[in-house]
């Protein structure tokens, strides 16, 4: 682990904070203790995109001194997206409904709803011929289930 700075506690207990390692900026959420205390790590352009009008938002927005715009246009020059990233954008662009699950260190993915087919044929041929490890790293791109 890299620099880490929190910047977001709420009512319940969970905490967000924001972790650079090697260069690159992610958001680490951390359940709070009756959930398990589970942590979910966001590439930081997605955690923008996604938590818009939630108060960790707002809140990580404060810490970076900066406007959603501003934000926002910074990100839009940031290449550092990994093939496991992009593989899970993707899938979610497609419709995809699993979600993760991150359990003492151990990353698996559930899902309650079906995929739309683009979606499950996507996963079907992109994801789910890689290896243990890099289905991992694919999956720690999903939303989380404890963020539901």
């Amino acid at each position: 682990m890299g620099e880490t700075k929190q910047f977001s506690t709420s009512i319940n207990g969970d905490r967000w904070s924001l972790d650079t390692t090697d260069g690159v900026t992610v958001v680490v959420h951390t359940g709070n203790g009756p959930s398990g205390g589970h942590q979910t790590r966001t590439p930081l352009a997605f955690f923008l995109e996604q938590s818009v009008g939630k108060p960790e938002h707002t809140a990580l927005l404060q810490v970076l001194g900066q406007s959603q715009e501003e934000v926002e246009q910074q990100l839009q020059g940031d290449n550092t997206e990994t093939n496991s990233q992009k593989t899970a954008m993707e899938y979610r662009r497609l419709g995809g409904r699993r979600l993760a699950k991150v359990d003492d260190n151990i990353v698996s993915v559930r899902s309650w709803e079906d995929d739309p087919s683009e979606a499950e044929a996507y996963w079907q041929a992109h994801v789910e011929p890689l290896d243990h490890e890099k289905r991992q790293e694919v999956a720690l791109h999903l939303p989380s289930i404890s963020d539901r």
